[in-house]
């Protein structure tokens, strides 16, 4: 395991931030596993910024969860706390935003998709925090990952038990009461999309 913590911003330099390849971009922080809850892996992450306060948050996809981590100080990462799994670790999760909220979906059997408000980010007492999801939509079990057109509030379950792990279409355009709104099923089994209004 890697146990380097750095806290100084570190240039990109002849290919190289410190020991990890680059191209372009410098590194401000490594964060090891153990101070982001900990776990054995991780597979994706992505972000949020508060559009009112413009703070920035990375959402990082771990085998037994979701870890929340403040980056507005990229030099000073403040870990917030944990969304756990819905059921058992899985390799693969996957979460996306859309109108503050997360959805959060995995290959874990029973799994669903998790919608958790990130609002919740802004005024934490009491670090870490376990959270829980405000909504688990259960039209599937289990998903590779997910996609979402946030021009039209729809996501899209691909990789899932459903339809031949075609397209498993939800509405979300309210977050917190997601239905099912199509399918296509027409190619079979979907690893990943893009979706976009045309």
């Amino acid at each position: 395991m890697l146990t380097l913590s750095l806290s100084a911003q570190i240039p990109c330099e002849s290919g190289f931030a410190s020991i990890w390849p680059c191209d372009h971009v410098d590194l401000w922080r490594f964060v090891p596993l153990a101070e982001i809850g900990g776990s054995t892996a991780t597979n994706d992450i992505w972000g949020w910024t508060h559009q009112g306060t413009g703070r920035e948050f990375a959402l990082v996809c771990k085998r037994d969860g979701l870890a929340f981590v403040e980056i507005t100080d990229p030099g000073d990462p403040t870990y917030l706390g944990s969304l756990p799994t819905e059921s058992t670790e899985s390799t693969w999760r996957d979460v996306k935003v859309f109108n503050n909220y997360a959805f959060v979906v995995s290959e874990a059997d029973d799994h669903g998709m998790q919608v958790f408000d990130l609002l919740q980010l802004l005024d934490i007492v009491g670090l870490p925090v376990t959270f829980v999801p405000d909504v688990v939509y259960d039209g599937f079990s289990d998903a590779h990952n997910i996609v979402i057109n946030e021009e039209s509030g729809y996501a899209y379950g691909v990789g899932t038990d459903t339809f031949g792990g075609g397209l498993h279409i939800v509405d979300i355009s309210d977050p917190l009461n997601p239905f099912a709104a199509g399918s296509y099923e027409e190619s079979g089994y979907t690893h990943d999309a893009q979706v976009v209004n045309y």
